[in-house]
Protein backbone atom coordinates (compact mmCIF):
# COMPACT_ATOMS: atom_id res chain seq x y z
CA UNK A 1 0.00 0.00 0.00
CA UNK A 2 2.57 2.54 -1.11
CA UNK A 3 0.65 5.74 -1.83
CA UNK A 4 4.00 7.37 -2.70
CA UNK A 5 3.95 5.46 -5.97
CA UNK A 6 0.20 5.32 -6.62
CA UNK A 7 0.20 8.71 -8.31
CA UNK A 8 3.87 9.10 -9.16
CA UNK A 9 2.89 10.25 -12.66
CA UNK A 10 1.37 13.40 -11.10
CA UNK A 11 4.54 14.72 -9.49
CA UNK A 12 5.05 17.45 -12.06
CA UNK A 13 1.54 18.83 -11.55
CA UNK A 14 1.54 18.63 -7.77
CA UNK A 15 0.58 21.80 -5.93
CA UNK A 16 2.37 23.32 -2.96
CA UNK A 17 0.76 23.02 0.44
CA UNK A 18 -1.96 25.61 1.07
CA UNK A 19 -3.99 26.59 4.10
CA UNK A 20 -7.36 26.22 2.37
CA UNK A 21 -9.31 23.19 3.58
CA UNK A 22 -10.08 20.33 1.25
CA UNK A 23 -13.81 19.53 1.26
CA UNK A 24 -15.48 16.26 0.32
CA UNK A 25 -19.21 16.12 -0.46
CA UNK A 26 -21.01 12.81 -0.94
CA UNK A 27 -24.49 12.33 -2.41
CA UNK A 28 -26.40 9.05 -2.59
CA UNK A 29 -27.07 5.87 -0.69
CA UNK A 30 -30.23 4.51 -2.32
CA UNK A 31 -30.04 1.04 -3.81
CA UNK A 32 -30.24 0.94 -6.74
CA UNK A 33 -28.93 4.42 -7.28
CA UNK A 34 -25.98 6.65 -8.08
CA UNK A 35 -23.35 7.90 -5.63
CA UNK A 36 -21.61 11.19 -6.45
CA UNK A 37 -18.31 12.23 -4.85
CA UNK A 38 -16.96 15.79 -5.12
CA UNK A 39 -13.58 16.90 -3.72
CA UNK A 40 -12.79 20.63 -3.82
CA UNK A 41 -11.27 23.21 -4.01
CA UNK A 42 -8.06 22.52 -5.87
CA UNK A 43 -5.02 24.59 -4.97
CA UNK A 44 -4.12 24.89 -8.64
CA UNK A 45 -5.24 23.61 -12.02
CA UNK A 46 -5.06 19.84 -12.47
CA UNK A 47 -4.08 19.14 -8.89
CA UNK A 48 -3.68 15.39 -8.24
CA UNK A 49 -6.38 14.06 -5.93
CA UNK A 50 -7.51 10.71 -4.62
CA UNK A 51 -10.78 9.67 -2.96
CA UNK A 52 -10.43 6.60 -0.76
CA UNK A 53 -13.45 4.40 0.03
CA UNK A 54 -13.65 2.13 3.04
CA UNK A 55 -15.96 -0.07 5.02
CA UNK A 56 -14.41 1.18 8.28
CA UNK A 57 -13.91 4.55 9.93
CA UNK A 58 -10.23 4.07 10.66
CA UNK A 59 -8.25 5.77 12.01
CA UNK A 60 -5.30 4.86 9.81
CA UNK A 61 -1.96 6.41 10.84
CA UNK A 62 -0.28 7.99 7.84
CA UNK A 63 3.03 6.68 9.18
CA UNK A 64 2.04 3.29 7.77
CA UNK A 65 3.09 4.61 4.38
CA UNK A 66 5.06 7.77 5.24
CA UNK A 67 7.32 7.94 8.29
CA UNK A 68 7.34 11.75 8.14
CA UNK A 69 3.54 12.13 8.42
CA UNK A 70 2.14 11.99 11.94
CA UNK A 71 -1.45 12.60 10.90
CA UNK A 72 -4.20 9.99 10.51
CA UNK A 73 -6.84 9.19 7.92
CA UNK A 74 -10.43 8.72 9.08
CA UNK A 75 -10.94 5.69 6.81
CA UNK A 76 -9.43 2.26 6.56
CA UNK A 77 -7.27 1.12 3.64
CA UNK A 78 -8.87 -2.26 2.90
CA UNK A 79 -10.54 -0.84 -0.26
CA UNK A 80 -7.55 1.19 -1.41
CA UNK A 81 -7.40 -0.77 -4.67
CA UNK A 82 -10.84 0.71 -5.50
CA UNK A 83 -9.77 4.31 -4.80
CA UNK A 84 -10.36 6.93 -7.49
CA UNK A 85 -7.31 8.93 -8.56
CA UNK A 86 -7.16 11.82 -11.01
CA UNK A 87 -6.81 15.56 -11.44
CA UNK A 88 -9.04 18.48 -10.53
CA UNK A 89 -10.80 20.25 -13.38
CA UNK A 90 -10.72 23.88 -14.39
CA UNK A 91 -13.42 24.61 -11.79
CA UNK A 92 -11.24 23.23 -8.98
CA UNK A 93 -13.38 20.11 -8.42
CA UNK A 94 -12.54 16.43 -8.75
CA UNK A 95 -15.76 14.48 -9.28
CA UNK A 96 -16.48 10.76 -9.31
CA UNK A 97 -19.76 8.89 -9.78
CA UNK A 98 -20.60 5.19 -9.48
CA UNK A 99 -23.78 3.14 -9.29
CA UNK A 100 -25.00 0.92 -6.47
CA UNK A 101 -26.92 -2.22 -7.47
CA UNK A 102 -30.26 -3.35 -6.06
CA UNK A 103 -29.40 -5.85 -3.34
CA UNK A 104 -31.08 -6.55 0.03
CA UNK A 105 -27.65 -7.45 1.38
CA UNK A 106 -26.58 -3.81 1.08
CA UNK A 107 -29.31 -2.54 3.42
CA UNK A 108 -27.79 -0.36 6.21
CA UNK A 109 -24.23 -0.97 4.97
CA UNK A 110 -22.01 2.05 5.78
CA UNK A 111 -19.46 3.33 3.29
CA UNK A 112 -16.84 5.88 4.37
CA UNK A 113 -14.87 8.24 2.12
CA UNK A 114 -11.98 10.68 2.44
CA UNK A 115 -10.13 12.73 -0.14
CA UNK A 116 -6.44 13.62 -0.19
CA UNK A 117 -4.09 15.70 -2.31
CA UNK A 118 -0.37 15.11 -2.87
CA UNK A 119 2.78 17.18 -2.56
CA UNK A 120 5.67 14.66 -2.76
CA UNK A 121 8.01 16.81 -0.71
CA UNK A 122 8.39 16.46 3.06
CA UNK A 123 5.28 14.28 3.19
CA UNK A 124 3.46 12.40 0.46
CA UNK A 125 0.05 13.77 1.40
CA UNK A 126 -0.72 17.46 1.38
CA UNK A 127 -4.33 18.22 2.36
CA UNK A 128 -6.73 15.71 3.91
CA UNK A 129 -10.45 16.35 3.56
CA UNK A 130 -13.24 15.97 6.07
CA UNK A 131 -14.41 12.36 6.39
CA UNK A 132 -17.82 11.62 4.87
CA UNK A 133 -20.15 8.64 4.81
CA UNK A 134 -23.32 7.15 3.42
CA UNK A 135 -25.55 4.40 4.78
CA UNK A 136 -27.38 2.36 2.19
CA UNK A 137 -31.11 1.76 1.98
CA UNK A 138 -33.68 0.56 -0.54
CA UNK A 139 -34.81 3.27 -2.94
CA UNK A 140 -38.30 4.81 -2.68
CA UNK A 141 -38.92 3.67 0.87
CA UNK A 142 -38.54 4.63 4.52
CA UNK A 143 -35.86 2.94 6.61
CA UNK A 144 -35.85 2.70 10.40
CA UNK A 145 -32.41 1.62 11.66
CA UNK A 146 -33.55 1.77 15.31
CA UNK A 147 -31.61 4.99 15.87
CA UNK A 148 -33.12 7.06 18.68
CA UNK A 149 -32.51 10.62 19.77
CA UNK A 150 -31.62 11.03 23.42
CA UNK A 151 -34.92 12.75 24.19
CA UNK A 152 -38.42 12.25 22.79
CA UNK A 153 -39.33 15.38 20.82
CA UNK A 154 -42.27 16.80 18.87
CA UNK A 155 -42.27 20.18 17.10
CA UNK A 156 -38.48 20.44 17.18
CA UNK A 157 -36.55 22.31 14.51
CA UNK A 158 -33.41 21.24 12.63
CA UNK A 159 -30.31 23.29 11.79
CA UNK A 160 -27.81 22.01 9.23
CA UNK A 161 -24.36 22.72 10.69
CA UNK A 162 -21.30 23.52 8.53
CA UNK A 163 -19.83 20.10 9.45
CA UNK A 164 -22.78 18.43 7.67
CA UNK A 165 -24.24 17.15 10.95
CA UNK A 166 -27.87 18.17 11.65
CA UNK A 167 -28.61 19.82 14.99
CA UNK A 168 -31.99 18.91 16.50
CA UNK A 169 -33.24 21.92 18.48
CA UNK A 170 -35.77 21.92 21.31
CA UNK A 171 -39.18 20.38 20.87
CA UNK A 172 -41.19 18.77 23.65
CA UNK A 173 -42.16 15.54 25.32
CA UNK A 174 -45.40 14.73 27.13
CA UNK A 175 -48.43 14.97 24.86
CA UNK A 176 -49.11 17.08 21.79
CA UNK A 177 -51.46 19.33 23.77
CA UNK A 178 -49.57 19.30 27.09
CA UNK A 179 -45.97 19.88 26.10
CA UNK A 180 -42.91 19.86 28.33
CA UNK A 181 -40.35 21.64 26.21
CA UNK A 182 -36.62 20.87 26.12
CA UNK A 183 -33.75 23.35 26.26
CA UNK A 184 -31.44 20.59 24.99
CA UNK A 185 -30.20 20.04 21.46
CA UNK A 186 -28.71 16.95 19.82
CA UNK A 187 -26.24 16.36 17.01
CA UNK A 188 -26.73 13.42 14.66
CA UNK A 189 -23.54 11.89 13.26
CA UNK A 190 -24.05 9.71 10.18
CA UNK A 191 -20.59 8.16 10.56
CA UNK A 192 -21.45 6.65 13.95
CA UNK A 193 -25.24 6.58 13.37
CA UNK A 194 -25.75 8.08 16.83
CA UNK A 195 -26.90 11.25 18.59
CA UNK A 196 -24.75 13.22 21.02
CA UNK A 197 -25.55 16.29 23.15
CA UNK A 198 -25.34 19.66 21.43
CA UNK A 199 -25.18 23.12 23.04
CA UNK A 200 -28.02 23.97 25.40
CA UNK A 201 -30.41 26.84 24.72
CA UNK A 202 -31.01 29.51 27.33
CA UNK A 203 -34.58 28.28 27.86
CA UNK A 204 -36.74 25.29 26.88
CA UNK A 205 -38.61 25.75 23.58
CA UNK A 206 -41.17 23.95 21.43
CA UNK A 207 -43.36 25.30 18.63
CA UNK A 208 -40.71 27.99 18.16
CA UNK A 209 -39.38 29.36 14.89
CA UNK A 210 -35.84 28.94 13.56
CA UNK A 211 -34.68 31.33 10.83
CA UNK A 212 -31.27 31.44 9.14
CA UNK A 213 -29.95 35.01 8.97
CA UNK A 214 -27.74 36.40 6.16
CA UNK A 215 -24.70 36.34 8.49
CA UNK A 216 -25.07 32.56 8.94
CA UNK A 217 -26.51 32.73 12.44
CA UNK A 218 -29.96 31.37 13.28
CA UNK A 219 -32.69 33.31 15.09
CA UNK A 220 -34.67 31.13 17.52
CA UNK A 221 -37.86 32.97 18.51
CA UNK A 222 -40.61 32.30 21.03
CA UNK A 223 -42.34 28.96 21.46
CA UNK A 224 -43.70 27.34 24.60
CA UNK A 225 -41.43 26.59 27.56
CA UNK A 226 -41.34 23.83 30.16
CA UNK A 227 -44.85 24.55 31.50
CA UNK A 228 -46.39 24.90 28.02
CA UNK A 229 -46.60 28.71 28.29
CA UNK A 230 -45.70 30.96 25.33
CA UNK A 231 -42.60 33.14 25.71
CA UNK A 232 -41.20 36.31 24.17
CA UNK A 233 -37.53 35.38 24.60
CA UNK A 234 -35.24 34.81 21.63
CA UNK A 235 -31.69 33.61 21.07
CA UNK A 236 -29.12 33.27 18.32
CA UNK A 237 -27.30 30.10 17.35
CA UNK A 238 -23.80 30.76 16.03
CA UNK A 239 -22.47 27.83 13.94
CA UNK A 240 -18.93 29.21 14.14
CA UNK A 241 -18.82 28.76 17.93
CA UNK A 242 -21.58 26.14 18.24
CA UNK A 243 -23.27 28.20 20.96
CA UNK A 244 -26.61 29.84 21.74
CA UNK A 245 -26.58 33.42 23.00
CA UNK A 246 -29.60 35.44 24.20
CA UNK A 247 -31.08 37.94 21.76
CA UNK A 248 -33.55 40.79 22.29
CA UNK A 249 -37.01 39.57 23.26
CA UNK A 250 -40.11 40.12 21.17
CA UNK A 251 -42.72 42.60 22.41
CA UNK A 252 -45.12 39.81 23.44
CA UNK A 253 -44.97 36.02 23.93
CA UNK A 254 -45.70 34.00 20.79
CA UNK A 255 -46.06 30.35 19.85
CA UNK A 256 -47.55 28.96 16.65
CA UNK A 257 -46.32 32.12 14.88
CA UNK A 258 -44.41 32.39 11.59
CA UNK A 259 -40.98 33.89 10.94
CA UNK A 260 -39.96 34.94 7.42
CA UNK A 261 -36.56 36.17 6.23
CA UNK A 262 -37.21 39.27 4.11
CA UNK A 263 -35.14 40.30 1.08
CA UNK A 264 -33.63 43.15 3.15
CA UNK A 265 -32.22 40.63 5.66
CA UNK A 266 -34.75 41.41 8.39
CA UNK A 267 -37.20 38.86 9.85
CA UNK A 268 -40.98 39.28 9.92
CA UNK A 269 -42.70 37.51 12.83
CA UNK A 270 -46.47 37.29 12.56
CA UNK A 271 -49.33 36.17 14.81
CA UNK A 272 -49.17 33.31 17.27
CA UNK A 273 -50.69 32.50 20.67
CA UNK A 274 -49.63 34.81 23.53
CA UNK A 275 -51.04 32.82 26.49
CA UNK A 276 -52.33 29.33 27.34
CA UNK A 277 -55.22 29.64 29.82
CA UNK A 278 -56.90 26.32 30.61
CA UNK A 279 -60.27 27.68 31.76
CA UNK A 280 -63.13 27.77 31.12
CA UNK A 281 -62.43 25.27 28.26
CA UNK A 282 -59.46 23.68 26.49
CA UNK A 283 -60.17 25.98 23.55
CA UNK A 284 -59.52 29.14 25.58
CA UNK A 285 -55.96 29.66 24.19
CA UNK A 286 -57.57 30.36 20.81
CA UNK A 287 -58.87 33.62 22.28
CA UNK A 288 -55.22 34.54 22.97
CA UNK A 289 -54.22 34.42 19.28
CA UNK A 290 -52.95 37.83 18.10
CA UNK A 291 -52.96 39.74 14.82
CA UNK A 292 -49.79 41.73 15.56
CA UNK A 293 -46.45 41.49 13.74
CA UNK A 294 -42.94 42.64 14.53
CA UNK A 295 -39.66 42.83 12.66
CA UNK A 296 -36.19 41.78 13.81
CA UNK A 297 -33.17 43.66 12.45
CA UNK A 298 -29.96 41.58 12.72
CA UNK A 299 -27.86 44.72 12.23
CA UNK A 300 -29.19 46.39 15.38
CA UNK A 301 -30.39 43.28 17.19
CA UNK A 302 -33.69 45.06 17.91
CA UNK A 303 -37.38 44.45 17.26
CA UNK A 304 -39.78 47.06 15.88
CA UNK A 305 -43.56 46.86 15.53
CA UNK A 306 -44.99 45.87 12.16
CA UNK A 307 -48.50 46.39 10.81
CA UNK A 308 -51.35 44.32 12.17
CA UNK A 309 -52.82 41.55 10.07
CA UNK A 310 -56.48 41.79 9.15
CA UNK A 311 -57.28 38.96 11.59
CA UNK A 312 -55.60 37.01 14.40
CA UNK A 313 -53.67 33.98 13.09
CA UNK A 314 -51.79 31.02 14.62
CA UNK A 315 -50.78 27.81 12.91
CA UNK A 316 -50.91 29.73 9.63
CA UNK A 317 -48.48 29.71 6.69
CA UNK A 318 -46.08 32.42 5.51
CA UNK A 319 -44.91 32.40 1.88
CA UNK A 320 -42.24 34.81 0.58
CA UNK A 321 -43.43 35.87 -2.86
CA UNK A 322 -41.03 36.58 -5.77
CA UNK A 323 -41.85 40.32 -5.56
CA UNK A 324 -40.58 40.43 -1.95
CA UNK A 325 -43.98 40.59 -0.25
CA UNK A 326 -45.15 37.93 2.23
CA UNK A 327 -48.45 36.05 2.01
CA UNK A 328 -49.82 35.15 5.47
CA UNK A 329 -52.39 32.45 4.83
CA UNK A 330 -55.12 30.70 6.81
CA UNK A 331 -54.60 29.73 10.43
CA UNK A 332 -56.66 29.33 13.56
CA UNK A 333 -58.39 32.53 14.67
CA UNK A 334 -61.42 33.90 16.54
CA UNK A 335 -64.36 36.25 16.04
CA UNK A 336 -66.28 38.41 18.51
CA UNK A 337 -69.80 37.18 19.33
CA UNK A 338 -72.63 38.95 21.18
CA UNK A 339 -73.87 35.79 22.90
CA UNK A 340 -70.59 34.05 23.83
CA UNK A 341 -68.17 36.98 23.69
CA UNK A 342 -66.02 35.20 21.11
CA UNK A 343 -66.05 32.09 18.93
CA UNK A 344 -63.14 30.12 17.41
CA UNK A 345 -62.62 30.08 13.66
CA UNK A 346 -60.27 28.77 10.97
CA UNK A 347 -59.46 31.21 8.17
CA UNK A 348 -59.59 31.02 4.39
CA UNK A 349 -58.26 34.56 4.18
CA UNK A 350 -54.81 35.85 3.29
CA UNK A 351 -52.91 39.01 4.31
CA UNK A 352 -50.10 40.41 2.17
CA UNK A 353 -47.25 42.19 3.96
CA UNK A 354 -45.24 44.68 1.89
CA UNK A 355 -41.81 45.36 3.47
CA UNK A 356 -41.20 48.32 1.15
CA UNK A 357 -44.12 50.23 2.67
CA UNK A 358 -44.50 48.27 5.94
CA UNK A 359 -48.20 47.81 5.19
CA UNK A 360 -50.66 44.94 5.27
CA UNK A 361 -53.36 44.36 2.64
CA UNK A 362 -55.95 41.69 2.00
CA UNK A 363 -54.97 38.92 -0.41
CA UNK A 364 -56.99 36.27 -2.27
CA UNK A 365 -58.84 33.68 -0.20
CA UNK A 366 -58.28 29.93 -0.29
CA UNK A 367 -61.14 27.69 -1.38
CA UNK A 368 -60.93 25.87 1.98
CA UNK A 369 -60.13 27.17 5.45
CA UNK A 370 -57.05 25.43 6.86
CA UNK A 371 -54.30 25.62 9.47
CA UNK A 372 -51.44 23.46 10.83
CA UNK A 373 -50.05 22.35 7.48
CA UNK A 374 -46.63 22.15 5.88
CA UNK A 375 -46.92 23.69 2.39
CA UNK A 376 -44.91 21.77 -0.20
CA UNK A 377 -42.77 23.76 -2.63
CA UNK A 378 -43.77 22.59 -6.12
CA UNK A 379 -41.25 24.81 -7.90
CA UNK A 380 -41.91 27.80 -10.15
CA UNK A 381 -43.27 29.78 -7.16
CA UNK A 382 -46.11 27.30 -6.59
CA UNK A 383 -47.01 25.71 -3.24
CA UNK A 384 -49.27 22.78 -2.41
CA UNK A 385 -51.67 23.38 0.50
CA UNK A 386 -53.15 19.98 1.34
CA UNK A 387 -55.16 19.02 4.41
CA UNK A 388 -54.90 20.90 7.69
CA UNK A 389 -57.37 21.69 10.44
CA UNK A 390 -60.33 23.45 8.84
CA UNK A 391 -63.14 23.64 11.42
CA UNK A 392 -63.33 24.62 15.09
CA UNK A 393 -66.84 25.39 16.30
CA UNK A 394 -68.76 25.49 19.59
CA UNK A 395 -72.24 24.85 18.15
CA UNK A 396 -72.19 22.24 16.80
CA UNK A 397 -69.08 21.24 18.77
CA UNK A 398 -66.14 20.53 16.48
CA UNK A 399 -62.75 20.55 18.25
CA UNK A 400 -60.69 21.07 15.12
CA UNK A 401 -61.09 18.32 12.56
CA UNK A 402 -58.83 18.17 9.50
CA UNK A 403 -59.82 18.43 5.86
CA UNK A 404 -58.77 16.35 2.85
CA UNK A 405 -59.14 19.26 0.42
CA UNK A 406 -56.07 20.54 -1.43
CA UNK A 407 -55.17 23.54 -3.57
CA UNK A 408 -52.12 25.19 -5.13
CA UNK A 409 -51.00 28.74 -4.40
CA UNK A 410 -49.18 30.54 -7.20
CA UNK A 411 -47.06 33.10 -5.38
CA UNK A 412 -46.13 34.90 -8.60
CA UNK A 413 -49.72 35.50 -9.75
CA UNK A 414 -51.23 35.50 -6.21
CA UNK A 415 -53.92 32.98 -7.22
CA UNK A 416 -55.35 29.69 -5.93
CA UNK A 417 -56.26 26.55 -7.90
CA UNK A 418 -58.13 23.60 -6.36
CA UNK A 419 -56.76 20.10 -7.02
CA UNK A 420 -57.71 16.53 -6.10
CA UNK A 421 -58.29 15.69 -2.45
CA UNK A 422 -56.19 13.57 -0.09
CA UNK A 423 -57.43 10.08 0.63
CA UNK A 424 -57.07 10.78 4.38
CA UNK A 425 -57.75 14.11 6.05
CA UNK A 426 -54.66 15.12 8.05
CA UNK A 427 -52.89 18.02 9.75
CA UNK A 428 -49.41 18.56 11.23
CA UNK A 429 -47.89 16.48 8.43
CA UNK A 430 -44.69 17.02 6.42
CA UNK A 431 -43.93 16.91 2.70
CA UNK A 432 -41.11 17.07 0.16
CA UNK A 433 -40.35 16.66 -3.54
CA UNK A 434 -39.62 13.22 -5.00
CA UNK A 435 -38.63 14.46 -8.45
CA UNK A 436 -40.35 14.16 -11.84
CA UNK A 437 -43.27 16.30 -10.67
CA UNK A 438 -44.15 14.05 -7.73
CA UNK A 439 -44.34 15.07 -4.05
CA UNK A 440 -44.69 13.00 -0.88
CA UNK A 441 -46.92 14.00 2.07
CA UNK A 442 -46.12 12.01 5.21
CA UNK A 443 -47.84 11.26 8.48
CA UNK A 444 -49.65 13.95 10.39
CA UNK A 445 -52.79 13.31 12.40
CA UNK A 446 -56.46 12.71 11.79
CA UNK A 447 -58.96 13.09 14.62
CA UNK A 448 -59.08 16.57 16.14
CA UNK A 449 -56.87 19.12 17.88
CA UNK A 450 -58.11 17.86 21.26
CA UNK A 451 -57.79 14.19 20.30
CA UNK A 452 -55.30 13.72 17.44
CA UNK A 453 -54.66 10.31 15.90
CA UNK A 454 -51.11 10.22 14.46
CA UNK A 455 -50.79 8.56 11.05
CA UNK A 456 -48.11 6.41 9.42
CA UNK A 457 -49.68 6.64 5.97
CA UNK A 458 -48.31 8.79 3.16
CA UNK A 459 -49.70 10.11 -0.11
CA UNK A 460 -48.01 11.12 -3.37
CA UNK A 461 -49.20 14.18 -5.30
CA UNK A 462 -48.57 14.16 -9.06
CA UNK A 463 -48.47 17.49 -10.88
CA UNK A 464 -49.32 15.74 -14.15
CA UNK A 465 -52.70 14.62 -12.83
CA UNK A 466 -53.22 17.03 -9.89
CA UNK A 467 -54.21 13.96 -7.87
CA UNK A 468 -52.99 11.90 -4.92
CA UNK A 469 -52.12 8.18 -4.79
CA UNK A 470 -51.00 6.07 -1.79
CA UNK A 471 -47.29 6.18 -0.90
CA UNK A 472 -45.02 3.90 1.19
CA UNK A 473 -45.90 3.98 4.87
CA UNK A 474 -43.70 5.40 7.60
CA UNK A 475 -42.37 2.84 10.05
CA UNK A 476 -43.82 4.89 12.94
CA UNK A 477 -46.95 7.06 13.05
CA UNK A 478 -45.83 10.70 13.40
CA UNK A 479 -47.51 14.09 13.86
CA UNK A 480 -45.49 17.24 14.41
CA UNK A 481 -42.26 15.49 13.40
CA UNK A 482 -39.14 17.41 12.37
CA UNK A 483 -37.43 16.65 9.08
CA UNK A 484 -34.43 17.77 7.07
CA UNK A 485 -32.73 16.97 3.79
CA UNK A 486 -29.36 15.46 4.65
CA UNK A 487 -26.16 16.47 2.86
CA UNK A 488 -26.08 12.93 1.46
CA UNK A 489 -29.51 13.34 -0.18
CA UNK A 490 -31.92 11.48 2.10
CA UNK A 491 -34.74 13.02 4.10
CA UNK A 492 -34.27 12.36 7.81
CA UNK A 493 -37.40 12.39 10.00
CA UNK A 494 -37.16 13.00 13.75
CA UNK A 495 -39.65 12.23 16.51
CA UNK A 496 -43.20 13.55 16.64
CA UNK A 497 -46.38 12.50 18.36
CA UNK A 498 -47.20 8.85 17.85
CA UNK A 499 -49.75 6.16 18.71
CA UNK A 500 -51.31 6.49 22.16
CA UNK A 501 -50.72 10.24 22.41
CA UNK A 502 -47.06 9.92 23.41
CA UNK A 503 -43.96 11.47 21.81
CA UNK A 504 -41.40 9.25 20.11
CA UNK A 505 -37.60 9.50 20.07
CA UNK A 506 -37.36 7.29 16.98
CA UNK A 507 -36.02 8.45 13.62
CA UNK A 508 -36.18 7.18 10.06
CA UNK A 509 -34.92 8.02 6.57
CA UNK A 510 -36.53 8.37 3.16
CA UNK A 511 -34.33 7.07 0.33
CA UNK A 512 -34.94 8.54 -3.12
Amino acid sequence: MHLRYTLALAVAAAAPAVAQNLELDVQGGATPGAVALDAWPAATFFEPMMIVPSGSRGPTPCQLFDVNDWRSLDVGLELLSLAWAGFSGLDGHYRVQFTLPASPALQDLPLYFQAVTFQFSFTVLDRISNPNAIRLGNANSFRDRAVFSQFDRAFATVIQRPDRKPLLVGGARGQLLAQQAWATTEVYDLATDTFSPGPTMSTPRSLHTCTRLPNGQWLIAGGVQQTNDPQATCELYDPATDTFVPAAAMSIPRTGHTATLLPNGKVLVAGGIQAMPVTPTQLQPIREIVNSTEIYDPASGAWTAGPNMGTPRAGHVAILRPNGTVALVGGISWDTNLLFGWLPAVRRSCDIFNPATSTMAAGPQMATARSLIDPVDLGNDRYLFAGGINAITIIPFNPGNPTAAAEIYNAATNTWTSVGALATARGNHRGWALGNGRFLLTGGASGSILSPTPLASTEIFDLATNAFTPGPALNVARAGAAETMSHQGQVQVFGGGTTGGSITASTEWWYF
